[in-house]
């Protein structure tokens, strides 16, 4: 069973993409901000990542910067509300393949995440 990190402040909306990715048979960890984000990367290995951008203590883009800088990327999929982003060639860099705005299609991200798990 492949694992998804899911890193977003909202806890409504953990639920939601807990809910969405078991049912697809993931396994998922969830985490408030980028500070548990971390370490929950660093506990469990996940197969890619979906996070927010703006969260307390440690943003996603942060975070990913920080795994990036210890050599951990993982594929990366960024939902955020935010409109300006880094380039996408700059988050590349740091694993993200794909970004949705809030709000969002479920199943095209569902499609997303089962596409970047497979990698």
């Amino acid at each position: 069973m492949k694992t998804v990190l899911v890193v977003e402040d909202d806890p409504h909306l953990r639920r939601v993409f807990r809910t969405l990715l078991e049912n697809e048979g993931f396994s998922v960890i969830e985490a408030a901000d980028g500070v548990e984000g971390l370490a929950a990367v660093r506990a469990h290995a996940p197969a890619c990542i979906v996070t927010d951008t703006m969260m307390p203590r440690l943003d996603g883009i942060g975070m990913l910067v920080r795994l990036a800088e210890a050599g951990g990327t993982r594929p990366t999929i960024i939902v955020s509300a935010v409109h300006k982003l880094p380039p996408m060639e700059e988050l590349q860099t740091l694993g993200v393949r794909q970004v949705f705005g809030k709000p969002f299609a479920f199943d095209q991200l569902l499609a997303a995440v089962v596409k970047l798990a497979g990698e």
